[in-house]
């Protein structure tokens, strides 16, 4: 059976206090999933790196990667750089199954998500 570890990737920040909340968030997600690696990644600024992350997972013998994209919206990094990274990564690791899921955006539970809160006001 395929060992699958999960990468919840964000941006990232200068602030440091802001990579310690996602890093948080993604703790409390792995725990409520409770099936296997959940860690966290920045893309652009922040440790731990994508490449990081995916390199623990494959030195924890995950034979199926899977990236969420923590992103509101579908940017340049959404749209060619972190396709372009995870392309590098499937060569190097051709026995790896690597699945990126897309943003946020568009989706109907963040959506009613916001049209709850503002329902409020």
């Amino acid at each position: 059976m395929p060992k699958t570890g999960i990468i919840v990737l964000g941006h990232g920040s200068r602030r440091k206090e802001v990579e310690a909340a996602f890093k948080a968030m993604v703790g409390r997600i792995e725990k409520i999933l409770a099936q296997g690696p959940v860690l966290p990644a920045f893309f652009s600024l922040g440790q731990p790196t994508l490449r990081e992350q995916i390199t623990t997972l494959v030195q924890q013998d995950c034979t199926h990667i899977v990236v969420m994209q923590f992103f509101l919206c579908n940017g340049v990094h959404i749209e060619k750089d972190i396709p372009a990274e995870i392309a590098t990564w499937r060569q190097s690791y051709p026995d790896i199954e690597f699945s990126v899921l897309p943003t946020l955006q568009d989706d109907p539970a963040l959506e009613q998500l916001v049209a709850d809160r503002l329902r409020n006001v």
